[in-house]
């Protein structure tokens, strides 16, 4: 149960909810986006879900937005965590691709958010009230990912999504939660074990970006397909590092720095296949929406990665 007694800190408490609301309410829509394009015709009523939770995760975002303005973390604006200079066109490409409705007058208005220090004592109970409903929802969708997962491993249902893709969304879901539980009860952790933590989270889901993509790809893109080989294997590498048992401090700020290379890296694969794609010079089942998403979440990584100094002192 959440300790709704407490009150949250009022420090950086807003700023870091809504920074994590603008990133993670557009990737929770986009999931269900993908979702969405996955599903056979006969399956309405799962599309219908999927489109209703794209709906729901629209009015987070946009309420995101409107707090936002004035307080997102400058750092966090200048990432390209939450948009890109490609992902307005990945959003019109891929609406023309699929015809399924994108709500792109969000990303317009998020584009045209300033960054101030400042928040109002009123918008932080906003914020609180905000946070509750998001974890309401994100439970909800993360159940319904289950579900599909279930459902398609049992061989009851048939989606063009592959069941680690399911597994994939349905592991982001549970870590939005789990930020958001955290800041909602004021739990702050000790810096290396939060770090930890993150990078091991993270350098699985970019392992299996590299995974997907590779998959999608078009055999015939033998050079995409060999460097998408070598990221999964650099990813998984780093990911086993992490997760060793008694890791040295010295290791561990060598490791963050593997870590930042190997994003470097996956990131500019990403941006360069999201152009390819908007150009129509790749073959493959990929979507550039799909590609963007995963070039922000690497942009995430980078951020946390870069925020925090080897001598694992506090952002």
């Amino acid at each position: 149960m959440l300790d709704t007694g407490s009150e949250p800190m009022i420090g950086n408490f807003g700023r870091e909810s809504l920074d994590l609301h603008l990133f993670f309410a557009r990737i929770m829509r986009e999931h269900a986006i993908f979702m969405q394009a996955g599903f056979l015709p006969k399956d309405v009523t799962y599309f219908q879900k999927a489109a209703q939770f794209k709906c729901q995760y629209d009015q987070v975002l946009k309420e995101a937005i409107r707090l936002s303005n004035g307080t997102a973390a400058e750092e966090v604006l200048q990432s390209e965590e939450l948009l890109t200079d490609k992902t307005l066109r990945a959003e019109q490409k891929t609406q023309e691709m699929t015809g399924i409705p994108i709500d792109m007058a969000l990303t317009v208005e998020e584009l045209r958010l300033n960054p101030d220090p400042g928040m109002l004592q009123a918008e932080i109970e906003q914020v609180c009230a905000l946070n509750q409903k998001v974890m309401v929802l994100t439970t909800s969708f993360a159940e319904f990912k289950a579900m599909v997962l279930d459902q398609v491993t049992h061989c009851s249902l048939v989606c063009n999504l592959f069941p680690a893709q399911l597994e994939h969304v349905y592991k982001e879901a549970l870590f939005y939660l789990e930020v958001l539980k955290r800041l909602q009860n004021n739990q702050f952790v000790d810096a290396r074990v939060d770090l930890l933590e993150q990078e091991v989270f993270w350098d699985e889901i970019m392992g299996e970006h590299a995974k997907f993509v590779r998959h999608l790809l078009d055999p015939s893109e033998r050079e995409l397909c060999r460097k998408a080989k070598e990221l999964t294997k650099s990813f998984e590498r780093l990911e086993q590092k992490m997760k060793g048992e008694g890791l040295p401090a010295s290791s561990f700020g060598r490791l963050m720095h593997e870590n930042i290379s190997a994003t470097l890296a996956i990131a500019e694969f990403k941006a360069t296949g999201t152009e390819l794609i908007l150009a129509c010079q790749l073959k493959s089942l990929l979507s550039p929406l799909l590609t963007d998403h995963t070039l922000r979440e690497a942009n995430y990584y980078l951020r946390i990665l870069q925020t925090w100094r080897p001598d694992l002192g506090r952002r």
